[in-house]
């Protein structure tokens, strides 16, 4: 029975949830707006979550890979943007907003990385993990290049929708982390803390009757 007791989720009071979620939100937000800063606005490597986006894409090199060449190429970007996303509708699901705004957030940045990717594919530039030379193909150099789709001249046009599809889910993801915190703040009790945190009394039942000392001792 302790063990059970132990276990058990705490409750806490609706406006200190409330307080709390309006915490979080407020983390979400920076966390969101650095991501989606470094990611879409300077088109550089969001330091340390760089490493996120390279483990969920290999990730899907790997599962995809009894799939065929072709569509294990396309699912190293393709998981890295739909593991995230599919994760923020699961906890939308669940009503974990804040959690969902983030889950958006990092996707948003799987696209950015992708685009940037995918706009690589007719110079080859970029340094690749793995790579064992320098005429070492990239994913996308070969899935628009001459092995596959043989249309490399795509490759601008494809990266510009994957940029814009980061956008607008980036400002997705910042619009439900926002929303979240002025729901939230809105809710709150106006009052005091005395207001908050005494408990109410209840109303007594009978109306209290005054009585003399004689009816009291006679």
């Amino acid at each position: 029975m302790f063990v059970a007791m132990q276990n058990a989720p705490v409750e806490l009071p609706e406006h200190v949830q409330r307080r709390l979620t309006v915490y979080k939100a407020v983390g979400a937000v920076l966390l969101i707006g650095v991501w989606g800063w470094f990611a879409l606005v300077e088109r550089d490597q969001t330091p340390l979550f760089v490493y996120l986006n390279i483990a969920v894409h290999e990730t899907g090199h790997v599962l995809f890979r009894p799939f065929g060449e072709l569509t294990m190429l396309i699912m190293g970007s393709g998981f890295e943007v739909l593991f995230p996303f599919l994760v923020g509708i699961h906890l939308l699901i669940k009503r974990d907003v804040v959690a969902t705004s983030v889950c958006f957030g990092w996707a948003a940045s799987a696209l950015a990385s992708a685009a940037t990717y995918i706009a690589d594919a007719d110079d080859g530039r970029l340094a690749l993990l793995g790579a064992t030379g320098p005429d070492s193909a990239g994913d996308w150099e070969r899935i628009l290049g001459a092995e596959f789709f043989d249309k490399v001249f795509l490759a601008d046009r494809i990266a510009s929708i994957a940029r814009g599809s980061g956008f607008v889910l980036w400002f997705a993801a910042l619009g439900i982390a926002v929303a979240t915190i002025a729901w939230n703040l809105r809710k709150v009790p106006s009052g005091g803390p005395a207001e908050r945190w005494i408990r109410p009394r209840a109303a007594s039942a009978v109306p209290p009757v005054s009585v003399t000392d004689e009816e009291m001792w006679g």
